[in-house]
Formats: structure tokens, C-alpha cells, sequence
């Protein structure tokens, strides 16, 4: 399991929560324009030799970069629900990666918020976790099913404190 080294001891992992595909889409055709235009422009690169098989290989190497950088975003952006407590874990570049978690003893609240005409139509949106500990709390944005996952936390909560 890709996820076990989070877990503690007794641990069981409930969910695993990511952000919504549709929030991908803008970098995915950027990658995918960098990484196929050297493609299309091809026989005019090869034409002028040296200096246009630099360029279609710089173009090509930018695009794989912002596809390996989109996946590696994508896979380690996710929402840990454990049955013991919430990890958080953001990876926002290659080299940018925080990880943040709760136990359900401190949570005092769990919001969700779901804004606009697209996240309406395409049903996801952002999640507000306050801390007992904290002034500012989580912010889980942009996920599918933003209603049923704060559901799935309250139940959880109570649970334990029952």
C-alpha cells in the first residue's frame, strides 16, 4: 500500500481524498502542448540541424519535466482518513511537499464550501477543518465530494468519542 508508511500503529486507513481531476485539466494541456510541439514542428526544426535539434530537444525535455512534475503533484496531493486522525499531504512542485495531521480530539468544527458554477456542476470543492490547537486550521481545497467527506469525518469523530 502506497500510503502505509503514514499509518501508526493500529492504524487502518479509511479513505484516501484527492483533489478533483477537473483541476489538472489547464497544467495537463500545457505539459501536453510542450511535450507534442516539437512534434508537430518537426521537419522544420530538423531543417535548420544543429540549432533545431536543440530547440526540439529543449521543448521536448520542458514538456516530459512538466509531465513527471504533474503526476508526482497529482499522486502526492492527497487526504489521509484514518480512523485515528486526518493527514494532510500537499506536494505543490517537484520540491515543495508539506504534511500536516490532526487527531480527531482536536477537531472542532468541519466545514465544506462549495463555490461557483463549476465546482456546482462538477461537484467538488474545499474543506475547512478547525483545530482546537490552531487559529488557522486545514484547508483541503478542491476535492470530489466535499459534503460526503466532511460527513465521513463527523462520523468518524463521534464515533471515537463515543
Amino acid at each position: 500500500m502506497k500510503y502505509s508508511k503514514y499509518l501508526k500503529d493500529n492504524e487502518e486507513l479509511v479513505e484516501v481524498v484527492r483533489q478533483h481531476p477537473l483541476v489538472y485539466l489547464k497544467p495537463a494541456a500545457i505539459a501536453l502542448f510542450f511535450f507534442l510541439l516539437p512534434f508537430f514542428l518537426m521537419f522544420l526544426l530538423f531543417k535548420w540541424e544543429t540549432v533545431g535539434l536543440i530547440i526540439f530537444f529543449l521543448l521536448f525535455i520542458i514538456g516530459l519535466i512538466l509531465i513527471i512534475q504533474l503526476a508526482v503533484v497529482y499522486l502526492n496531493n492527497a487526504l489521509l482518513i484514518t480512523n485515528k486522525r486526518i493527514v494532510h499531504l500537499r506536494q505543490n512542485s517537484l520540491f515543495d511537499r508539506h504534511e500536516t495531521e490532526a487527531s480527531y480530539n482536536i477537531i472542532q468544527e468541519v466545514s465544506y464550501c462549495i463555490k461557483g458554477a463549476a465546482q456546482t456542476l462538477f461537484r467538488y470543492g474545499s474543506i475547512r477543518i478547525k483545530l482546537a490547537n490552531s487559529v488557522k486550521g486545514l484547508a483541503i481545497n478542491k476535492i470530489s465530494g466535499p459534503r460526503r467527506i466532511q460527513q465521513l469525518i463527523l462520523k468518524i469523530k463521534s464515533d471515537i468519542n463515543n
